[in-house]
């Protein structure tokens, strides 16, 4: 098949349809008509830039709204899930494309930010299955009814959503307290803080133990860190659990 424009033929020019108002009209008309029948209630309805058009359901009435558009409107493709944390709640977020009619449209469910739950779209467009996937691994969305939902990205040991806006990638770590609380000398070998017993929170870890950031200052080898004891020499005179002093 040749691909490329005949000479002195003139190029065909691209369809404009996606972006014409009475276009998208009707697809507004025939969304303002069904989805109060289906989900009980008004649904918000918004023109988008690109041609799109926007909608807002609960997460409870999604496969009936999902299935309503699939077999009732021609939308026969799902192109992408996405999630983002608005901190107050979380949003899973459907682009559906009908390739016959030339519509775009987006579905927007919000959820709560302690529990993101909502129904898989995988028994209804296969795409669904690693694109769910995705978001529950980046995001923590749970998709209830999808057949295999594990991390895809992911270690399956990985600790945490890195997409969520509280992800740290590193623990808290408790530094001595400043040069100008305490003499200088005191300060940099951290003696004032050998054998003090603290509660060090931590936000996320990968794995048990506590680890530094690899542009976290050290100040040379005698600096102390309270979980790990970084840097400090054990001192021989203090005896140990279990174990009997050197000194009288």
């Amino acid at each position: 098949m040749d691909l490329a424009p005949r000479l002195g033929t003139p190029a065909e020019q691209p369809s404009l349809l996606a972006f014409d108002r009475a276009h998208l009209a009707e697809l507004v008309d025939d969304l303002s008509q069904r989805l109060p029948e289906i989900v009980g209630h008004p649904v918000p309805i918004q023109r988008m830039g690109g041609g799109a058009v926007g909608i807002e359901v609960p997460a409870e009435s999604l496969p009936d709204v999902a299935r309503f558009l699939r077999d009732g409107l021609g939308f026969d493709m799902l192109t992408s899930v996405s999630g983002v944390d608005m901190l107050d709640h979380v949003d899973s977020i459907y682009h559906l494309r009908a390739l016959g009619r030339n519509w775009l449209l987006q579905i927007r469910v919000k959820l709560p930010a302690d529990k993101p739950e909502v129904p898989s779209l995988v028994g209804l467009w296969s795409s669904a299955n690693w694109l769910e996937r995705e978001e529950f691994d980046l995001v923590g969305i749970t998709y209830t009814g999808h057949p295999d939902l594990r991390r895809i990205m992911l270690d399956d040991e990985f600790q945490g959503h890195p997409l969520l806006k509280s992800f740290r990638s590193t623990p808290t770590v408790v530094h001595d307290p400043a040069t100008t609380q305490v003499p200088p000398d005191q300060a940099i070998a951290g003696e004032q803080q050998r054998r003090v017993e603290r509660v060090v929170g931590k936000r996320l870890g990968q794995g048990q133990e506590e680890r530094l950031h690899p542009g976290t200052p050290t100040f040379g080898n005698m600096a102390i860190f309270q979980q790990t004891g970084q840097g400090v020499e054990p001192d021989e005179t203090v005896s140990r659990p279990g174990e009997m002093g050197t000194g009288s």
